[in-house]
């Protein structure tokens, strides 16, 4: 199996639903790593999300096992879906629209995965990511990469550090700022009152968290490598060019009201 790295970049915002049953204030809330309790995308939403763009190409069935009623012998598709992790996400400032808020352990988990999965990435812009990794970060304080005073983060101050971190902005986003773990974490999303109408006349408000555009995210799938050039040509190579065809993905639920468009892109050798 070869194991290829995606990025994913919300255009719009992102539910997808963690189905959890809660006694919070909101009520419905995001998919979150059980670990690091950072949002997060599962395999089978991921998966899911693919299959619905692919519907209409050929070899669906070999590459994300059969559906209802289907007969193949990759039962459960020869693509393996791992679930995307947080890469990046917006956090308002006083001083620009927005800042892109990673944290130092998102920077190493993301490292380790290029290790753990054997992935071929640019060395030079992992070099880069390994430098900012190594920032010192104190709790309650983010540190920030360019030359601006008294900046406000959410509710965090800032430091600014004289790290060149210009290569890492389409990775990461525009604006980098560097949060120690346990403040990431922390920061809020959007939550957002959604109203149920009937007649004109409100029967149900409830509330509904989401991840907001402009955050990434990072996966991995692993693709089989053990093919003839027949298959490899009729069932890799379209899923290939399918993908490259595609502008958008859209995940999770609220498709109907925007959510969840986003762009897809392979960013491994």
């Amino acid at each position: 199996m070869k194991r290829e790295l995606y990025t994913i970049t919300t255009l719009s915002n992102l539910h997808v639903g963690s189905g959890d049953i809660n006694f919070d204030v909101i009520d419905n809330q995001v998919q979150r790593d059980a670990i690091t309790k950072l949002p997060m995308i599962h395999s089978s939403s991921l998966k899911g999300a693919f299959r619905e763009a692919f519907r209409e190409g050929q070899a669906t069935s070999y590459i994300f096992g059969p559906e209802n009623g289907d007969n193949d012998s990759h039962q459960t598709g020869a693509f393996h879906f791992f679930e995307a992790s947080l890469l990046s996400r917006p956090v308002r400032s006083n001083k620009k629209p927005y800042f892109s808020a990673t944290s130092v352990g998102v920077i190493e988990a993301f490292l380790e995965l290029l290790e753990d999965f054997d992935i071929e990435f640019d060395e030079a812009l992992k070099a880069e990511l390994l430098k900012l990794s190594k920032e010192e970060v104190s709790q309650g304080k983010a540190v920030i990469f360019e030359n601006l005073n008294d900046v406000i983060l959410e509710d965090y101050e800032t430091t600014s550090s004289s790290l060149d971190v210009s290569t890492l902005n389409r990775f990461l986003g525009e604006n980098i700022a560097l949060f120690c773990d346990e403040d990431f974490k922390t920061l809020e999303l959007p939550v957002i009152a959604r109203n149920y109408l009937v007649n004109g006349e409100s029967k149900n408000l409830w509330y509904e968290e989401v991840v907001p555009k402009k955050s990434k995210f990072y996966f991995v799938i692993a693709k089989p490598t053990n093919l003839d050039n027949a298959d490899k040509k009729e069932k890799l190579e379209k899923f290939e060019k399918q993908f490259e065809a595609m502008k958008t993905l859209q995940f999770g639920g609220n498709k109907s009201i925007g959510y969840g468009y986003s762009k897809v892109e392979k960013v491994s050798k």
